[in-house]
């Protein structure tokens, strides 16, 4: 199995976790250090891994639970974090049918990059589309060579010319012939380059500027260990990373360096090689990869158990919703939380109806699923502070996580409408005037609101 021992150590400690009396603070303890030291053995960055199980302990120890067993909670707890680790959701497909679609591999030298472009080959050519594939590599002697030897075995026409020795005027002259020739997909090679190479990383800026990908895909060798996190974070600031192939999985790779290259880029895998066949290569799923991590063959069900299970609200959460200091990412996670937005919406309805935030209605509940892709494409800062998401922001967002500028503005909005609504109602209360936009409910509202700020849940 991929992350063979990173697997079995993480399945040892959720058995233990199962098979323990009762949960208690020392027990989360034992499994927040076992956690820690699992992920250090697999060459996961250092502060990465406490961000990570610093995350599952506060929601372990502060999350007050109703019908779910605190050891399913904690195990789906495991589950999320990983899962939110290694890019969330599954990369979107942003293969659009009719055109021509350019998909650009980059990564250092090494990483198995030329290969990876045989087999992503295949596996389009499988899919029933038209696929070339252009080399850019001036730097490697027979770089050529070797692509046209690997897509000859597929029966990918490969286009190139040895002779060239400007990387941006052959990948422009050879991906307009491919393009020319009527090709679905086009699958562009470039040099293997270093973060320390600078004159490599701007050439691979231009050609990403002079190409205009649909796709940038980053390829990361599995047994790169605690480097992968600084080398896959240069290459997110000079290109837009769409999503990630890791390679080398068969061997003796921990595999934690592909958790950190995920984290440092803000994307998740698609792809991972498995072998060095052109067959020897694997669509991603996050949940049921990490769900075969944890040792537990139906994550999915459990995950939906406990979610459907009613939880009370992080009190800290609560405070700062009220206080209209919450991020995107609180506001996210508060709305996914189903129940309570039901529960606070059929409140404010039953208190005389008025202008409840969009944020609130059955709408933004169903955009829940799109605000989560888009959520993976942000930084922290701009999770934390929304008002830097400015033009050329939204448009790094846009490419990353495969969406409009349209459903980003809206997630903007939704977050503003629902700020403005908790610091309004914060102030009404304060006076004891009631909800703002709900007339006819001063006493009634101030109750409630009042309510609302003692006990810290809906």
């Amino acid at each position: 199995m991929v992350f063979n021992k990173l697997g079995k150590d993480l399945e040892s400690i959720m058995r233990k976790l199962r098979g323990l009396p009762k949960i208690d603070k020392d027990a989360i303890n034992m499994v927040i250090q076992s956690l820690q030291r699992s992920l250090l053995e697999s060459d996961v960055k250092v502060e990465l891994v406490f961000q990570m199980t610093e995350n599952i302990k506060k929601e372990a120890m502060n999350t007050d639970l109703k019908r779910a067993r605190r050891k399913d909670f904690i195990i789906k707890l495991v589950h999320d974090e990983l899962v939110k680790t290694i890019g969330g959701t599954s990369a979107p497909i942003r293969i659009k049918p009719g055109k021509s679609n350019v998909i650009l591999l980059v990564g250092i030298q090494g990483s198995g990059k030329t290969t990876s472009i045989g087999k992503l080959a295949r596996f389009y050519k499988n899919k029933g589309y038209k696929v070339a594939a252009v080399t850019t590599d001036t730097w490697r002697p027979g770089a050529y060579e070797q692509l046209v030897q690997l897509t000859d075995q597929i029966g990918v026409k490969c286009y190139g010319n040895p002779n060239e020795k400007n990387a941006i005027k052959l990948a422009v002259r050879e991906t307009k012939k491919a393009i020319n020739d009527e090709h679905d997909i086009i699958i562009v090679d470039t040099a293997g380059r270093h973060k320390e190479e600078k004159e490599l990383m701007r050439e691979m800026e231009k050609i990403e500027s002079s190409l205009k990908p649909n796709e940038v895909i980053l390829v990361i060798d599995g047994t790169l260990g605690q480097q992968a996190y600084s080398q896959a974070e240069e290459f997110a600031k000079s290109t837009n990373i769409g999503s990630i192939i890791v390679t080398k999985l068969d061997g003796t790779a921990k595999g934690g360096g592909a958790l950190s290259a995920c984290a440092a880029t803000n994307q998740s895998i698609r792809f991972i090689g498995v072998g060095e066949k052109l067959e020897d290569f694997e669509e991603f799923n996050p949940t049921t990869f990490v769900g075969s991590l944890l040792g537990v063959p139906d994550i999915e069900g459990l995950v939906k158990k406990v979610q459907e299970a009613e939880i009370d609200a992080d009190p800290d959460l609560v405070k700062r919703m009220m206080k209209g200091k919450f991020t995107l990412d609180d506001l996210y996670y508060q709305l996914k939380s189903i129940k309570k937005v039901g529960k606070m919406k059929n409140i404010l309805a039953m208190m005389g109806g008025g202008n409840i935030p969009e944020a609130l209605t059955d709408d933004a509940e169903k955009n829940l699923e799109k605000w989560e892709v888009v959520l993976n494409s942000l930084t922290q800062a701009e999770k934390e502070d929304p008002k830097i998401i400015k033009k050329t922001r939204k448009r790094r967002i846009a490419i990353g996580s495969g969406t409009d500028y349209t459903t980003i503005n809206r997630m903007l909005d939704q977050y503003n409408q629902m700020k403005k609504f908790m610091k309004k109602a914060l102030q009404m209360q304060k006076k004891g005037k009631g909800m703002p936009g709900i007339p006819g409910m001063g006493k009634a509202g101030a109750q409630f609101m009042n309510k609302l700020g003692k006990d810290n849940k809906f």
